[in-house]
């Protein structure tokens, strides 16, 4: 093991350093482009040796942890083909670790990639500093040496990794048993072929999946020239592979079954997830680097800059499911609004109140909760660079300390007697608004941003214990929150959530294998300009396995909680599996079956009464928290009444104990009962709480399931990239076998079958105005169905200020005589028409005020459902116009390059998935042919945040400051209208901006009347109708540029399917006959090895569904 120990001792301080060079470049902001391109090139530099760094330290201690197998570990460290590798690995890591803190190169490979001699440089921190510090353009000699800089880092990380690669490969083949298959069948057709196929064979059976031309393990060029002499044999070769990929799964199947690396019984699930980890690692370490040198023979540039792409992605796709595999983390988050009882749920399942609920303010930040068996004592670690930031700019701000010395003006509206000429400047605008975000805070939280403007506080980077844990997360939170509310920068990418340590008190008897984790997110109803819960789900979405919504029974009758589905798919990618349905102890039992349905309704419309009962969790998480609590203290005998009785009720263990004992005489209940009938009550009630039931379903059911899908959803993934690079290397292969006359053959039935797809394109475009027409109907309906309905909010929005009008009680007088008091007010029937009376201008005015007020509340809801149907409307024309042309190609004669259209097909689906998808594939087809700093994946995300401002602050943005390649970007966005640029949940909070306030009065001596019709008819001319003529725009263009978007999307995949075919046969007409000596002869090679993974993964894949489906029974 001291080779192991050794390596991670050199690997930790690169891992240091990485991050201590990103920090220092991330609190850096604002500074010229030249600047900005600079630092951003060595900060994706480092943020990749950072990525590989944790790669190896994950992979290095898997070696050696408790669950690993002794006897790889053994032979690699005694072997001398093992010693030489490690012994590589540890010389490649002190070169990359001397790169990092002193900038030097010693490395002779690193200085033989990089084409310099020996040189001397200043450390990375001190050239970074010396950037900044210029207060123009840095020296040239400071910019020259960043980039060599940035160009030894990406040799070196290369270097680095192939080192590493070469370790772990040969760790995987020592883990491999010697397969029972040791020979060929014959099949006949000639001595030369079969010895060729057993020699591919019997390679494969010593190194699965690294077959080559060269080293320990080679085929000779001969034997592999054979393989590709004819169709037939290369067809021969193709199913011999196949067939040993499968046979590879097959015998590990048989021969470890369901045991995992240390020999303890597994599930099936796992068993089949480490035999895919497994084939991914030997992928990885071994036919990746195959393919880097020799999978991409002297082809045209464009072609050759696609296999690179695509290589890349498989690569990065292998090593983040290897990582997810060894780390064995497991992660479910819980999201739902704000007061929906997800702390509180969690904190049951803990098993102590932990997380802030209830009276406290509610969570603003993720927090992960993790259980850690034997762990009594509760531990919080953070990141603590960003809060620390935040919290600066509160100490700058100085927010409390300027509100206590403001005096906001009087609510009196006759105030303005005494100081008739007094005017609100600039200034004292901003502190009332301040003031009124401030008046808004919980006491908690202003009482801590008290505590924050103390320029002597000092935030603690860690906190162990009950007490000091939930203080810190209460004040993270504040800090979040405060950020936020006040419109200060808060990073949200890139940010390592807070992270809990506990033993959950409802996972202590269970075995589970890996890491458990919980994620808490903000409710949605923490309502911020500059956040996006959306945004977020997306950002946790990538370091979570299922997200469970939490809907509270006592919400049911609100509809916000609706949009949860909407709003799990487009951050999630797919549709919540379960749903915690809270405060079950606080409706009546008939009523319950009612309740699941309704909400089974929402989010499984498909199949309402079975999700009803097999996908919602029903719980009272306070009365289970409470249940075992008292469990707890109960285990040996009675506990003391007074060790749980609090008639404050601020004991966690007194709920349930009131339910069991009454209120009128509890303790004389409570010594009636025997220790056996007390532990009987006990149990009963954790069993009513629903909480054992929700363990079971989220700890086994839910984490199973969601194993199968990841492991499912990672094996098609990495099959469908796999399959491209194959059908690539395929074609190379055909084109170096084929005669010139097999050749001009082909050609020809291209040429002809390309006139159809052309003509077919023409025909399926001709079909795109009636489509415009069908959905345009349908949205016209929609259009006038929101009028009806908002027109009708005019009068309920009237008649509820009236019931609800704060400045006096509202009687109905049929006289005109109305109150002497200030703050009484009348309705009356005059000549057929309600009017409204008040004694002053300011009364009538804070009527208009609270009813328009009212009237935008209740737009507003019916402006996120209306974006809501638009969105889905624009999604089904998007479905249908990419089905519309599957459908085309598919009614083509089958016999017409039926490879060239199975890979237009596959096109169409890949970029077809949702309308994001379809907007990111057109961003990513203009940035291919603009300079700029972006990839169409970042260029995507900035547009998003930039388009999603203007909707939030009312404002136009500056866009003077964008590249053209975001410019771009930014114009296909555009098109589609708001309703496509905002999540749902930053719709809903936009709100309608009114012109001129309407006040519509009637002075009549000594009192006001306004007339209710000719409120309601100025509200509908100036408000209602204005506001419908926008949305039905913006309906309209969203839907116009959906279509729109997906026609081009759609075009553009075939076109560029032909253009790629085009090249192929004009690369192979140059180039006929004129490969470099042995290419083809690696790409036979690596097609074998391809070939297998191809079929093994296939063969894994069908395992997963198969147990997919049984579990679902």
């Amino acid at each position: 093991m001291e080779p192991i120990s050794v390596t991670l001792g050199i690997l930790l301080p690169i891992l240091a350093g990485a991050k201590g060079v990103i920090g220092m470049i991330e609190k850096q902001t604002n500074w010229e482009r030249q600047k900005e391109g600079t630092m951003s090139d060595l900060r994706v530099s480092m943020e990749a040796l950072k990525t590989d760094a944790i790669t190896y330290e994950v992979l290095l201690n898997a070696m050696t942890g408790p669950d690993a197998d002794a006897r790889p570990m053994m032979l690699l460290c005694k072997s001398q083909e093992g010693l030489d590798a490690l012994y590589n690995l540890q010389v490649s890591l002190k070169a990359a670790k001397l790169l990092i803190e002193q900038n030097q190169v010693e490395h002779a490979e690193i200085l033989e990639l990089s084409d310099k001699q020996p040189h001397k440089r200043k450390p990375i921190r001190e050239l970074i500093k010396a950037f900044f510090r210029s207060n123009i353009l840095p020296s040239d000699e400071t910019i020259e040496s960043l980039k060599n800089t940035c160009k030894d880092l990406e040799v070196t990380r290369s270097v680095c990794q192939r080192s590493f690669k070469r370790v772990w490969n040969l760790y995987i083949v020592y883990q491999q048993k010697p397969s029972r298959r040791q020979t060929m069948e014959s099949i006949g057709g000639g001595a030369d072929i079969n010895r060729a196929l057993d020699d591919v064979l019997c390679a494969f059976q010593r190194r699965p999946f690294f077959i080559s031309p060269e080293g320990e393990n080679r085929v000779q060029f001969p034997r592999l020239t054979i393989l590709n002499q004819n169709h037939e044999y290369a067809k021969r070769h193709e199913e011999l592979m196949r067939s040993a990929g499968r046979d590879w799964v097959q015998d590990n199947i048989d021969r470890d079954g369901f045991l995992n690396s240390s020999g303890r019984v597994t599930s099936q699930v796992q068993a089949l997830g480490q035999l895919q980890t497994s084939l991914f690692e030997l992928l990885w370490s071994s036919t990746i680097e195959q393919m880097k040198r020799h999978g991409d023979p002297d082809i045209l540039a464009l072609e050759s800059s696609d296999f690179q792409r695509e290589l890349i992605e498989l690569e990065k796709a292998l090593q983040e499911s290897i990582l997810r595999a060894k780390k064995q983390r497991f992660a479910i988050a819980f999201c739902g609004m704000v007061k929906a009882g997800k702390s509180l749920f969690l904190n049951a399942l803990i098993g102590e109140s932990i997380l802030p609920s209830d009276e406290l303010p509610s969570t603003a930040w993720p927090c992960r909760l993790r259980h850690v068996p034997g762990q009594k004592i509760p531990e919080l670690t953070f990141d603590d660079g960003p809060f620390i930031s935040g919290l600066r700019a509160l100490q700058k701000a100085q927010y409390s300390a300027k509100v206590k010395s403001y005096q906001p003006p009087s609510d009196d509206s006759y105030d303005f007697m005494l100081e008739p000429e007094s005017r609100l400047g600039e200034e004292d605008s901003a502190l009332k608004e301040l003031h009124a975000q401030w008046a808004d805070l919980h006491a908690v939280t202003r009482k801590n941003l008290d505590m924050f403007e103390n320029s002597q506080f000092v935030l603690p980077n860690k906190a162990t214990g009950h007490a000091e844990v939930k203080a810190l997360l209460g004040i993270l939170n504040d800090i979040i929150r405060l950020c936020f509310r006040f419109k200060l920068s808060f990073q949200m990418n890139d940010v390592e959530w807070p992270l809990l340590t506990v033993e959950f008190n409802s996972l202590r008897n269970l075995q589970i294998d890996g890491i458990y984790e919980f994620i808490d997110l903000p409710g949605i109803g923490e309502r911020f300009e500059t956040f996006s819960f959306e945004s977020m789900v997306r950002l946790v979405a990538k370091d979570s396995n299922a997200i469970v919504p939490v809907i509270s029974f006592k919400e049911l009758a609100r509809s916000d909680w609706k949009a949860l589905p909407a709003i799990v798919a487009n951050g999630f990618g797919g549709r919540a599996s379960v749903v915690v349905c809270t405060h079950l102890d606080q409706i009546h039992g008939e009523n319950k079956n009612e309740q699941l349905i309704a909400v089974s309704k929402v989010f499984w419309p498909a199949n309402v009464q079975k999700a009803a009962y097999s996908s919602i969790i029903p719980c009272s998480s306070l009365m289970g928290l409470s249940a075992r609590a008292l469990l707890d203290i109960s285990q040996t005998s009675k506990p003391q009444f007074l060790q749980f009785w609090d008639s404050n009720r601020k004991k966690v263990a007194h709920a349930c104990a009131e339910k069991i004992l009454g209120t009128g005489q509890p303790k004389e209940n409570y010594d009636r009962m025997s220790e056996q009938l007390w532990r009987d009550k006990l149990d009963w009630e954790m069993k009513e709480s629903g909480l054992p039931a929700a363990i079971k379903k989220l700890s086994r059911e839910m984490v199973d399931q969601a194993k199968q899908r990841a492991f499912l959803m990672e094996s098609e993934g990495i099959r469908r990239q796999l399959r491209k690079i194959l059908s690539a290397q395929e074609r190379k292969l055909l084109e170096a076998r084929r005669s010139k006359r097999e050749f001009d053959d082909a050609k020809r039935e291209y040429e002809q079958a390309r006139t159809k797809f052309v003509a077919l394109i023409d025909s399926w475009n001709s079909t795109k105005f009636q489509l415009e027409q069908k959905y345009e109907h349908g949205l016209a309906l929609g259009i006038k169905k929101l009028t009806e309905k908002a027109e009708g909010y005019i009068s309920e929005a009237i008649k509820k200020t009236l019931s609800e009008w704060s400045l006096g009680t509202i009687k109905q007088e049929e006289s005109d005589t109305i109150g002497k008091g200030p703050n009484s007010a009348a309705v009356k029937q005059k000549k057929g028409t309600t009017v409204l009376i008040v004694r002053s201008i300011a009364h009538a005015e804070e009527f208009l005020r609270l009813s328009q007020w009212e009237l935008q509340t209740l737009l507003n809801r019916e402006k996120q459902n209306f974006v809501t149907a638009v969105r889905k409307i624009a999604e089904e024309a998007r479905a249908e116009r990419f089905r519309q042309l599957k459908n085309e190609i598919a009614r083509l004669d089958p016999r017409i390059q039926p490879v060239l259209r199975e890979e237009i097909i596959e096109d169409l689906s890949n970029q077809s998935a949702d309308i994001r998808r379809v907007v990111f594939n057109q961003i990513k087809n203009k940035i291919k042919t603009i300079k700029t700093r972006h990839t169409a994946s970042s260029a995507f995300r900035a547009i998003e945040e930039t388009l999603a401002k203007p909707l939030l602050s009312q404002q136009e943005t500056n866009n003077e400051g964008l590249e053209d390649g975001e410019q771009q970007a930014l114009q296909t966005i555009d098109s589609l209208g708001f309703m496509l640029r905002a999540p749902i949940s930053v719709v809903a909070t936009i709100p309608f901006v009114f012109g001129l306030p309407i006040w519509p009065w009637i002075i009549c001596s000594k009192s006001i009347h306004l007339p209710v019709d000719v409120v309601e008819s100025r509200y509908k001319e100036e408000i209602v109708t204005p506001w419908i003529r926008t949305l039905a725009a913006e309906s309209r263009k969203t839907l116009a540029g959906v279509i729109a978007a997906s026609s081009q999307v759609a075009k553009e995949a075939v076109e560029n399917a032909l253009d790629r075919e085009d090249l192929r046969y004009q690369r192979e007409n140059d180039q006929k006959q004129r490969h470099k000596h042995g290419m083809v002869q690696h790409m036979i090679a690596l097609n074998s090895s391809l070939w297998a993974a191809d079929s093994a993964l296939q063969l894994i894949q069908e395992k997963l569904i198969e147990s997919l489906k049984s579990s679902a029974l």
